[in-house]
């Protein structure tokens, strides 16, 4: 059965949808494609979307416990009392962290800040902590991004004669704790519009608070850019409030006042450029965070509240040497569990992956869990083991709930905590053995082959025309991009290749330009570099991948950054593979047989004719012959998403019968079981007349429907020309084996091939040379081995009479093959 590596969607529209709000707000129809994408039903919810005017942010007093907490910070800061920051150790905490700060000081706030060490006393508040900064003095504590689950170690606090406001936005438990304020949108008693702020957020609505009371302007261009990198590095949704907060602070990051962000911009190698949500999320945002990860997180906010330059930049060079130093930590790590995967995990049988090791650096193996659920597309949860207890990080998929499946193993567990894609785990190291085969009988009863797949979501096709500058220009308005409102992603269909080529070191990268409806259009593939192997000037493909600027001496042309191009095209090599079995199967071609085939007329659009079958209906068969339309119709499969997969099977030669319906192609139809199906249909010309008509003939019970259409014939002539051998290829071949004087020869493929291209009108390709080679194994003139895609010859038989290569059954098959297809008989009704 063939199984696809990855799906795609193609979101589906409702025309007059798009037409209305595109009409209403005076915007291009791919925009309100784009915009309905996002959850957006009409014209109001577009343009409150696209409305990212400040003036629009929720009133601050609506979260509540916010005006008792606004009250008891001013009541500190008249009494002179000594206040804590407590945050946590990521880019949210460090944020949440320097904005109170730099705001509290700012109206004579006596304030210092507590973080705590990842590695020595793990998230939230510690009762360590608390002792710690009760021998500061401090009376007050306030906690960002943190504490909402703290119940024991506020009591603990208050026993030290210490005040407490929480500000968080994580979910809450069924307590929330008793302090003097506890601000969280996501408390199920607080009413605030929009719940899905991060941590600095919520930090941010508390001082907007604070500047209303004192009745003082928030100096937006000092805090609001801080505002919007915790936003963004904490990977919450970027619609709502957050997107009016990361709009205004990416726009403000340029120009801002905050020495810190400055310094990181210059260490990052951003300077002079146009910042957006990438590079906070995967350019500097990293670098924030890699410090938190191996230690301590000090140094982030020590970088924000600095008021000097070289200080800052000094910091900011430390930070970019933490990260490095966690990027080579990362990828060792990455390295080792990708090698006892292959030498420890039997993929086939396990659908969560689950690895251990004491040499494992437990701040570092949530980002390589989440690389390796990249690449297998599967739950992945790694353990690194310190004494007798190991940490562990979980990532996983839509279809599992990683919470709930830690939840049903809680018996082995320490302690485990998360969400449905995410979680922490503390484990004894001696569980975690039958830890992996319980939580593995738990997603052998969820998870299907088909929730293994990965799915990626396209927004909508576009066509040559789309790709302008002007249209580019229109997709920047929806910015910033992130959870939510994922960069626009499209497929450009059936672009003909006219220059490929790899570019960059080591060629990691493809450059191409295809033509679509007579349009030039030029592309930019990132670590694709090995597609340049597999495509060939002059294919169809099928493009994935965003719209964006090139700029090459000051001129500026849009172009396609493509992320993925749809198809498996190992198909060529398995579309020959078992066209060679069909022809060494003892297949007889009568030429003589008078029978014709009837084209049919009845399915115009006989392509959308089968899948709109295939979706609404059961028990349905398609047979496919040639190559080309096997292409199409595997591509257009791929592009339906993983429910439409759960219910189609696909194979070679003949059917499996797995599921509802089936497609079979390249079919042997001696091996198609018709009892299976309620309907069969033949979508094109069979290689073979006679093994055509036999079936017909047979199928007089079944309801079989055949759509061969005229550009079938020119197909099939295609496929021959490109598989089947001349006699003059066949001469060539012989001489230039049996003119050597060695009996033992080694052929580089590519080379040979393309050197015979050029000298044969007809051009020459590796599938005539694999037959060429497999007829002269057959008359025991050779032996052969293909290793590494060379061929290793040994010469068996040197003859010096000619040979009558129309003697042999194969080559008289294939020419006969051959002929019937290129005399380009009439096809007439049988």
């Amino acid at each position: 059965m063939i199984e696809f590596d990855r799906l795609y969607k193609i979101h589906q529209y409702d025309d007059k949808l798009i037409n209305k709000i595109s009409q209403e707000l005076n915007i291009p129809k791919l925009i309100a494609k784009l915009l309905v994408n996002r959850g957006f039903v009409d014209s109001s919810q577009c343009r409150e979307f696209l409305d990212t005017d400040l003036n629009n942010m929720y009133d601050p007093f609506m979260l509540k416990d916010i005006n008792k907490g606004a009250e008891r910070i001013l009541e500190a800061i008249n009494e002179k009392e000594k206040i804590c920051i407590y945050g946590d150790y990521d880019v949210d905490g460090i944020t949440s962290t320097s904005i109170l700060l730099i705001f509290l000081k700012s109206i004579g706030g006596d304030c210092f800040y507590y973080i705590p060490n990842r590695l020595e006393e793990g998230y939230g508040i510690s009762k360590r902590a608390v002792d710690y900064i009760s021998s500061q003095k401090a009376s007050l504590i306030i906690t960002v991004d943190c504490g909402i689950t703290n119940i024991e170690e506020v009591e603990h606090l208050k026993q030290k004669n210490m005040d407490i406001i929480i500000t968080d936005h994580h979910q809450c438990g069924d307590i929330i704790p008793k302090c003097s304020a506890v601000i969280n949108p996501n408390r199920s008693d607080d009413g605030y519009p929009f719940k899905k702020l991060a941590g600095v957020g919520v930090t941010f609505k508390l001082i907007q608070a604070l500047s209303s009371v004192l009745n003082i302007p928030v100096d937006y261009e000092k805090i609001l850019p801080l505002v919007a990198f915790g936003t963004v590095a904490d990977i919450v949704s970027l619609t709502g409030e957050n997107r009016i907060i990361v709009k205004n602070g990416l726009n403000m990051i340029k120009n801002t006042t905050n020495i810190g962000i400055k310094a990181l911009i210059e260490v990052s190698g951003l300077k002079g450029r146009d910042i957006d949500s990438y590079h906070i999320g995967f350019v500097m945002g990293p670098r924030l965070n890699a410090a938190g990860r191996l230690g301590t997180a000090r140094k982030g906010v020590e970088l924000f509240l600095s008021e000097d330059y070289d200080s800052a930049l000094s910091i900011a060079k430390e930070l970019s040497e933490e990260n490095s130093k966690r990027q080579s930590i990362e990828n060792d790590i990455l390295k080792e569990a990708e090698k006892l995967i292959a030498e420890e995990i039997d993929l086939d049988s396990e659908k969560v992956i689950v690895l251990q090791s004491d040499k494992w650096h437990s701040g570092v193996i949530g980002i390589v869990a989440s690389k390796l659920l990249e690449k297998y597309y599967r739950p992945v949860i790694l353990f690194a083991v310190e004494g007798d207890t190991a940490r562990g990080s979980a990532r996983s998929i839509p279809a599992f709930n990683i919470y709930e499946g830690l939840k049903s193993c809680e018996g082995l567990l320490e302690k485990y905590g998360g969400h449905k894609m995410a979680a922490g785990i503390s484990i004894n190291k001696n569980n975690i053995l039958k830890f992996r085969k319980e939580i593995n009988k738990i997603a052998d009863k969820v998870l299907s082959k088909e929730d293994l797949i990965k799915e990626i979501d396209i927004d909508c096709a576009i066509s040559s025309q789309d790709i302008e500058l002007e249209t580019i220009e229109d997709i920047k308005k929806l910015e910033p991009f992130g959870i939510d409102n994922p960069t626009p992603q499209f497929i450009l269909k059936n672009g003909k290749i006219e220059d490929l080529r790899t570019v960059g070191k080591y060629r990691k990268h493809i450059k191409m330009s295809i033509t679509k409806d007579g349009k030039k259009v030029n592309c930019i593939g990132f670590d694709l570099g090995e597609y340049a192997n597999i495509l060939n000037p002059k294919d169809e493909i099928n493009i994935v991948g965003f719209l964006g600027i090139n700029e090459y001496m000051n001129i500026l042309s849009p172009q396609i950054f493509i992320k993925d191009i749809v198809g498996n095209y190992e198909y060529r090599n398995k579309y020959y593979y078992y066209f060679k079995r069909k022809l060494n199967s003892g297949h007889k071609y009568n030429d003589e047989n008078e029978n014709n085939i009837s084209i049919s007329h009845s399915k115009e659009n006989r392509f959308d004719y089968i899948f709109d079958i295939l979706d609404k209906e059961k028990g349905v068969l398609i047979l496919i012959n040639n190559y080309f339309n096997l292409v199409r119709v595997s591509n257009r499969i791929q592009t339906q998403g993983r429910n439409f997969i759960r219910r189609i099977c696909l194979n070679f030669e003949w059917d499996e019968g797995e599921k509802e319906n089936s497609v079979v192609f390249l079919p042997n139809l001696e091996l198609i079981d018709k009892n299976r199906y309620n309907k069969i249909i033949l979508y094109d010309f069979n290689f073979n007349k006679d093994e055509l008509f036999k079936f017909l003939d047979d199928s007089n019970d079944y309801s079989v429907e055949f759509l061969g259409k005229e550009e079938d014939i020119e197909l099939n002539k295609k496929v021959l020309n490109y598989i089947v051998p001349s006699l003059e290829d066949m001469r060539i071949v012989y001489r230039n084996l049996f003119s050597a004087k060695s009996n033992f020869l080694m052929i580089e493929t590519n080379p040979y091939v393309h050197s015979l291209s050029k000298k044969l009108s007809s051009g020459f390709t590796k599938p005539k040379l694999d037959l060429i080679l497999d007829i002269f194994k057959d008359c025991n003139l050779i032996d052969y081995i293909e290793n590494n895609g060379n061929y290793n010859i040994k010469l068996l038989n040197r003859r010096k009479e000619k040979i009558d290569i129309m003697n042999i059954p194969k080559v008289r098959y294939l020419q006969e093959l051959y002929s019937q297809w290129t005399k380009n008989q009439e096809m007439t009704s049988r």
